[in-house]
C-alpha cells in the first residue's frame, strides 16, 4: 500500500497519510528510514491496521517533487493582474 509523509509533528512522530482514502496513521520519528522527510512517497505493509514496513520510494518522489514544482513554475509565470489594491 503507497501512503505519503504528511507531516513531521514534535520531531518525534510523523504523520502519514495512506491509500486512495488518505486514512492517517502516527508513527514514531524512529521508526522511519533514515532518509524520510515530509513528502516522501513510502510503500507500507500494514499487519491487522499497524504498519509492519515502511520503505522510501524514491522515484516517485523525485518525479511527484518535480511535477508540483513545474505546476509552480508555471503558476508563477502567469502575468500579474493589472487589478490595483
Amino acid at each position: 500500500m503507497k501512503g505519503v509523509i504528511d507531516r513531521i509533528v514534535d520531531g518525534k512522530w510523523a504523520v502519514l497519510l495512506v491509500g486512495d482514502e488518505e486514512k492517517e496513521y502516527n508513527v514514531p520519528l524512529v521508526s522511519l528510514p533514515s532518509n524520510a522527510k515530509q513528502g516522501s512517497i513510502v510503500q507500507l505493509e500494514l499487519e491487522n491496521e499497524e504498519i509492519t514496513k515502511i520503505v522510501i520510494l524514491e522515484d516517485e518522489t523525485t518525479s511527484e517533487h518535480e511535477r508540483i514544482n513545474d505546476k509552480l513554475n508555471v503558476l508563477r509565470s502567469r502575468k500579474k493582474s493589472n487589478f490595483k489594491r
